[in-house]
C-alpha cells in the first residue's frame, strides 16, 4: 500500500498556501523525510552521499531530483516508479568524480521554473537538516546570486505538524502492531532471559504483525544480572516502537518480575495518573508550556520523586509522525496545540529501578485528545 494521491494533492497545496502567505516563490526540499513526505519516494538511510531534492513552485509543476536507483528498479523489474511527480531529473553518480563541489542539476530546475532571482525556502533552520553538503549549497549560492534563500521550517512543519485521517490512521495502525507484539513479550518472557533476546524476539513479532521492515528495535531496559538478563524484582521497561507505512510508534510499558513492591507500584500508578492529567488537559488552544507547567507543578507535590525535567528545556513530550517530530512539550516552546497534532505525553522521573516515564500516543481532536494507543494495557504488568 502506498501514499494516496490525494495525501500528496493536500500537502502541496497546504505548502502552497503557506508560500504565499509567507511571499515564498518556491520551495526547495532536501531532507530524506521531507522529501518522501512531498514525493512518496522514501531515501535509504544509507545514501548521504546523494541528494535527493524536490523543488515546488508557487504556480507551475513541481520537479525531483534523483538518483537512478528507483527507475532502474522499475525499469528491470516491472514496478511502478515510486513518486507521483512527473517532471523527474535524474543525475549521474556525481559524488563519485574530482569535482570538490557538485552541482546536483538544482540550478537548472530553478532556472526552467523561472526562480533563479527568487524568495526561496530550503531546510536552513532548526528541526530541520539539508540533504546535501553545505559546500554544494554555497555553489548554488555562487551560482544563483541574485535569489534569496530563507528557512523553509515554516512551510514544511505547517503541513507536517497536522495529520491527515490517513495518517493518524498509520500512527494508529503502528501503535496497535507494536502493542500486540509487546502483549506477547509479556506473556511469555522469564527470569533469566537477556535484553537481548528481548529485543529479537520483538523484532519478528514486528515483522508478523506487519510492520515496515525497516522497523529498529525498542528500547528494552531493565535487567539487573548477569550477562544483562532479568532478575526477579527487575522491571521490563519498553518504549519506542515499529513504523507502518513510515509512521511510527512511541509509548513506553513496563511490567515486573514477581509481585511488585509498593514503592514500585506506587510509582508506576501515580505518574500514570499525573500523565492522564495532562492528557486531560490536552486540546485545542492549550500551548504546550501549559502542559508542562501543570506537570511540573504535579510533580512538586511529591518531593520524595526525583523529577527528569527539573530544567524548562527537559520535555515532558513530543510530536510524531514519521520521525519525533515538533512540538516539544517544554517550558520554552509555545507552540499552540491545534486538531490534526499527534504527540507524546511523557512526564518523567528517575527511580531506583530506572526510569519512570509513562508515554502514551494522542491525536488533538478539536474536544480532547483521543488515544491512539490504547489498544494496549498500561498498567503494571506482574512477570511470572
Amino acid at each position: 500500500m502506498s501514499v494516496p494521491r490525494s495525501e500528496h494533492e493536500n500537502r502541496v497545496a497546504r505548502a502552497r498556501e503557506k508560500m504565499r502567505e509567507l511571499d515564498m516563490a518556491g520551495l526547495i526540499v532536501t531532507d530524506p523525510l521531507n522529501f518522501q513526505y512531498f514525493t512518496g519516494q522514501p531515501t535509504p538511510a544509507w545514501m548521504k552521499s546523494r541528494a535527493s531534492i524536490f523543488v515546488l513552485p508557487l504556480e507551475g509543476e513541481p520537479a525531483m531530483i534523483s538518483w537512478s536507483g528507483p527507475g532502474m528498479f522499475a525499469r528491470l523489474y516491472g514496478r511502478d516508479y515510486p513518486s507521483w511527480v512527473e517532471d523527474r531529473r535524474i543525475y549521474p553518480d556525481v559524488p563519485f568524480t574530482r569535482d570538490e563541489r557538485v552541482d546536483w542539476g538544482l540550478r537548472g530546475v530553478l532556472e526552467d521554473r523561472g526562480l533563479a532571482d527568487a524568495k526561496l525556502g530550503i531546510e536552513l533552520g532548526r528541526e530541520s537538516w539539508l540533504g546535501m553538503p553545505l559546500v554544494d549549497f554555497e555553489r548554488l549560492k555562487e551560482e544563483l546570486p541574485h535569489a534569496r534563500f530563507v528557512d523553509s521550517g515554516p512551510v514544511v512543519w505547517s503541513c507536517r505538524l497536522i495529520k491527515s485521517e490517513w495518517e493518524i490512521d498509520c500512527l494508529r495502525k503502528a501503535c496497535e502492531i507494536g502493542g500486540r507484539a509487546w502483549d506477547r513479550i509479556f506473556d511469555e518472557v522469564k527470569e533469566g532471559d537477556s535484553l537481548a533476546s528481548v529485543q529479537k524476539r520483538i523484532l519478528a513479532y514486528y515483522m508478523e504483525e506487519g510492520a515496515d521492515l525497516n522497523s529498529g528495535p525498542p528500547i528494552v531496559l531493565g535487567a539487573t544480572g548477569p550477562n544483562n538478563t532479568f532478575q526477579r524484582g527487575d522491571v521490563l521497561y519498553l518504549d519506542g516502537g515499529p513504523g507502518y507505512l513510515g509512521y511510527r510508534m512511541d509509548y513506553t510499558r513496563r511490567g515486573v518480575f514477581g509481585p511488585p513492591s509498593k514503592r514500585q507500584q506506587e510509582e508506576h500508578d501515580g505518574m500514570w495518573e499525573i500523565m492522564f492529567e495532562v492528557i486531560d488537559r490536552m486540546k485545542p488552544g492549550v500551548s504546550v508550556k501549559e502542559l508542562f507547567d501543570y506537570s511540573q507543578k504535579r510533580l512538586s507535590e511529591r518531593p520524595e520523586w526525583k523529577n527528569y525535567s527539573t530544567h524548562p528545556a527537559l520535555r515532558i513530550g513530543h510530536g510524531i509522525g514519521l520521525e519525533n517530530e515538533p512540538p516539544s512539550m517544554s517550558g520554552v516552546d509555545d507552540t499552540v496545540l491545534q486538531a490534526g497534532m499527534v504527540l507524546t505525553p511523557e512526564p518523567k522521573i528517575e527511580s531506583v529501578d530506572g526510569l519512570v516515564n509513562p508515554e502514551e500516543q494522542v491525536v488533538i481532536r478539536p474536544d480532547g485528545a483521543e488515544l491512539l494507543s490504547d489498544s494496549s494495557d498500561y498498567h503494571l504488568r506482574v512477570i511470572g
